[in-house]
This record gives structure tokens, sequence and C-alpha cells, in this order.
């Protein structure tokens, strides 16, 4: 895509009809050079069901999941490992000119011990879908856990198949339904093992503890439209 292409659409998209759903097509086409050999589906309306619980993970949809291509759309039970792995990345949206989370509100959520409905969301969703691209049309962020232990991946799915199971036992309650505290189940896996957020440009591999999770967060660009051609070959160098 062009620089003058995108700026012509986001002025449209301005004038005409200003919602994040509008972004939805421009970013995938933006990425898609580099991710000609994944699927990506819009996955944001979809329901918490055997097919969907997969695509929701911990907290949320995000708006699209960039999947292997041979992951298949099919009831799921319950969540293993293997069909986990399908899972590449996700490209999480905002409105033009949305705020949003810093790197540093995202490492005061690490050590919060309730978290907000979109701080639960979107820590959700890095924690799931382990590579998150991060936009509101003009601010890219790529954020991505560098660290994943096996440990971590049995912890996040016990997690969630706990959910699964929690949300089942509540479909027959007609009033005060409630909602599965995944957070408080991950805060007794936090409590053993360091989790950190770090800016690309200060993050050295050797300088973190062996049980530290590292959640690394790569500003690409403030605004895309500064420098159009170094914006594209960021994306480009991004490795799902």
């Amino acid at each position: 895509m062009t620089k003058e292409k995108y700026q012509k659409e986001i002025e449209l998209i301005k004038a005409q009809n200003n919602t994040e759903f509008e972004l939805y097509p421009l970013a995938t086409e933006i990425i898609q050079p580099v991710t000609e050999d994944l699927s990506k589906r819009y996955v944001f309306n979809r329901k918490r069901t055997e097919k969907g619980n997969i695509y929701y993970g911990l907290s949320s949809f995000p708006d699209i999941a960039i999947l292997d291509k041979t992951f298949e759309d099919i009831d799921r039970g319950k969540i293993k490992e293997e069909d986990w792995n399908g899972l590449i990345g996700s490209l999480e949206i905002k409105a033009l000119d949305n705020k949003l989370f810093s790197i540093d509100e995202i490492q005061k959520c690490l050590s919060k011990e309730k978290l907000t409905k979109a701080e639960g969301q979107f820590i959700g969703e890095i924690l799931w879908y382990k590579k998150v691209l991060y936009t509101n049309g003009k601010e890219w962020n790529y954020i991505y856990i560098k660290k994943y232990s096996q440990e971590l991946k049995e912890t996040i799915l016990k997690i969630v198949n706990a959910r699964i199971a929690f949300e089942k036992s509540e479909v027959d309650k007609t009033y005060q339904k409630s909602e599965y505290d995944w957070w408080k189940e991950f805060k007794e896996f936090e409590a053993n093992h360091e989790i950190i957020c770090k800016d690309i440009k200060d993050y050295k591999e050797n300088e973190t503890e062996e049980d530290c999770i590292v959640i690394v967060y790569d500003c690409i660009t403030k605004n895309c439209m500064d420098d159009w051609e170094g914006f594209i070959r960021k994306i480009n160098e991004i490795n799902w």
C-alpha cells in the first residue's frame, strides 16, 4: 500500500465513518506481504462457544486473528496446546487517534491485584496470542512475549480451560452471572515468576533472570505518515 492511498483512506474514514472497523482492511493490507503464508480472520464478533472459545482465550476476542493456514474452526470442548499453536498472533485496532496503552501502563497493570475490563482484555490478549500488532491508524506498536516457557504455556492453558468449564456451569443461571477471574488465577503463577514489560531499545536478553517473563514493547512509529518507507520496512521485519 502506498502512503498516498493510505492517507486518502484515512481522510475518508474521518469524514464519513470514523470507527475502528474501517481500519481493519487497511491494517490487513499493510501486513499482507509479511503474512502472505498465514491466514488473517476477523474474529471480533465471535461468541464464546465450543468453536469460538479458542479465539477468546483468557479475556477477549481480538479484532483480527493471525492463524496458521492449517488451523480449523471446529468444536473444542477443551483447548489443547496443539490447537493453541495454530494462533500465531493478532491485530488489535482502535479508532483513529484513540489513546493506546503505553509501555508504562502495561507495566503498572502487571503489578495490579485487580484490572479494569479494558486492561484485562488487553493483557489477556498479549498472553494468549503472544504477538500483538497494536494501532490506532497513526501509532503502531508491536508487543510480544520474548520468553514463553513450557510452564507458562501449561498455566495459561489450564486457566483458559478452567474459564470454559466455569462458564459452562454458569449457563443455567438466569440472574447474577459472574465473570471468571482469570487474573486472580494468573497472579498465583506470577507470585513465583517475575513478569516485566521492556522497551525493545532497553531489552537485553542476558540481563534478565531465567524465570523472568518478558513482554517486549516495540514502538514501530508514533506517526506512520512521518516516515512511510521506514514504517513499512519495520512492519515487514516482524517475525510472525
